[in-house]
């Protein structure tokens, strides 16, 4: 069989850990897990409660991102290259260069378009040009519903985190960001060779 189309989005490693820890304890994200395992037990309070400045500042262990460290149980949401990386054992443990390069070569090797949440703009004119049998006016679709996913998308219960905090957990996400940096300019070197009009509107992102 023919090798399928394959694409993915990433983010901002720093701002998609700060969207989980929030996302984690947002009040329906436990509504619907109890929906569905009615026996699991609910989280405690005080861990609910504790904001994401607080967990790093105190070195708490769900805020350390110790590298090399391998993630206990199913998944590893601290990091994306895990995504393109692999089933191999270098892609478990946390911000190493053996996952980073590997995940680089997935990406070069095997994705199509790998679009930047914080340039939806970009991301959607590479995807209708890249692959347009299936993106073929996606940007005017995303414009006439950009509203409806700003209200879906947004999570009111995720305060802001200061730029300090931001920073200190920066130096843990190295290779997570140089994997990002990789995506965005791999982004903008096919918008480049497409060659079309610079003077297109910014979206940003829309905050999970």
């Amino acid at each position: 069989m023919p090798q399928p189309i394959y694409i993915n989005i990433v983010r901002d490693p720093v701002e998609r850990v700060i969207s989980w820890y929030y996302y984690v304890r947002a009040p329906w994200y436990y509504v619907e897990r109890k929906q569905i395992f009615p026996d699991l037990p609910l989280p405690d309070p005080n861990w609910l409660k504790k904001d994401f400045e607080s967990c790093v500042l105190k070195a708490d262990r769900e805020c350390r991102y110790l590298e090399g460290e391998i993630h206990e149980g199913i998944g590893d949401h601290r990091r994306q290259t895990l995504f393109f990386c692999g089933h191999s054992e270098k892609c478990t443990p946390f911000n190493t260069v053996g996952a980073l390069e590997r995940a680089k070569l997935a990406v070069e090797k095997h994705y199509a378009v790998v679009g930047v949440l914080e340039d939806v703009n970009t991301t959607l004119t590479v995807l209708e040009n890249y692959i347009p049998r299936f993106f073929r006016g996606a940007t005017d679709v995303y414009y006439d519903e950009v509203n409806a996913f700003t209200k879906i998308n947004r999570n009111f219960f995720k305060p802001p985190v200061s730029e300090e905090v931001k920073d200190m957990v920066r130096s843990n996400f190295t290779r997570e960001i140089e994997f990002y940096q990789f995506c965005k300019q791999r982004l903008y070197k096919q918008l480049r060779a497409l060659k079309l009009t610079k003077n297109m509107p910014s979206l940003g992102s829309n905050s999970l």
